[in-house]
């Protein structure tokens, strides 16, 4: 009797577990695997032909995505350092903070910018902060210094930068409350342990929290190379051209291949394969660095 229960349920189960596996299949698995074949075609809604590695090689020749490419590096490197460093060290203040109930107060008003959305704080820096008229905030600033006003976003030369500050302080709500989190999850003895030994806070940080916080580093890592390698908005907001190579990046180039006139499907596809493996790599490579730094702290 209680076998043909047991049995009922595991098969009740399996129905359950029917749906959502198909819903993958369809949306997530076919649609990949649709993408890397049609990057070995010429393709589109009307007709298609194979060209195996054409496009590839065509890709790899062409000097806009290696530019692109650049770009891309570029602005993933910095906001992946920026963005943990200033988050953690953050983290690190608040957690410290001697005024618990102080703490509290700071601790929401942190997450408030979480709040808002990505696309006002690009149009904030567009047309107050770094505007490139005289009434910038960063302009009226140089010119307190005597210096000229500039373009940011729309000079070639500064373009980069002036992306890499939008995020200025570069401190998002929800990593914050993850780090936050992960210090809390600290054992007290462990910090009684280093109080006796006379550790300084500069060695406490380095040695205990950060081998601690591995888990969290490893999962901001990976997503921000993803985020790196996939996002364009900036990009698209400011309505920059995805063939300037000042400031277009690979993602921004797939999406014009694809919706450009005319598009270039199996161009665009074989531009997501490549960005796919790159994510993959990466993905790897610091999943095992951090797997290798934790067997080394024995956390």
């Amino acid at each position: 009797m209680k076998r043909n229960v047991r049995s009922k349920r595991g098969n009740v189960a399996y129905i359950w577990l029917v749906a959502p596996v198909l819903f993958v299949a369809v949306f997530c698995v076919y649609p990949a695997i649709t993408a890397i074949v049609r990057s070995f075609m010429d393709w589109n809604p009307s007709s298609s032909k194979w060209v195996w590695f054409d496009n590839y090689a065509e890709l790899f020749q062409d000097k806009l995505f290696g530019k692109s490419f650049l770009n891309m590096t570029v602005l993933m490197v910095f906001n992946i350092i920026f963005s943990n460093v200033m988050t953690l060290l953050l983290a690190e203040l608040l957690f410290n903070f001697q005024w618990k109930r102080t703490e509290k107060v700071f601790r929401y008003l942190f997450l408030l910018p979480a709040l808002v959305p990505g696309m006002v704080n690009v149009l904030l820096w567009k047309n107050v902060i770094l505007s490139g008229t005289e009434e910038g905030l960063f302009n009226i600033i140089l010119g307190w210094f005597g210096g000229q006003p500039s373009g940011w976003y729309f000079d070639k030369s500064k373009v980069l930068m002036s992306i890499i500050l939008t995020g200025f302080p570069w401190v998002g709500g929800v990593s914050f409350l993850i780090y936050y989190a992960g210090l809390q999850a600290i054992p007290e003895s462990v910090y009684e342990a280093a109080s006796l030994d006379g550790i300084t806070p500069f060695r406490r940080v380095v040695s205990i929290d950060l081998a601690y916080l591995v888990g969290q580093i490893k999962y901001f890592l990976i997503i921000g190379i993803i985020n790196g390698v996939q996002v364009y908005d900036i990009q698209l907001i400011l309505g920059f051209s995805a063939i300037d190579p000042a400031s277009t990046v690979p993602g921004y180039l797939l999406y014009h291949y694809t919706f450009g006139s005319p598009p270039r499907y199996g161009y665009a596809a074989s531009i997501g394969v490549v960005l796919f493996l790159i994510t993959l790599i990466f993905t790897v490579i610091s999943n095992k660095v951090a797997d290798k730094k934790r067997m080394e702290d024995g956390v």
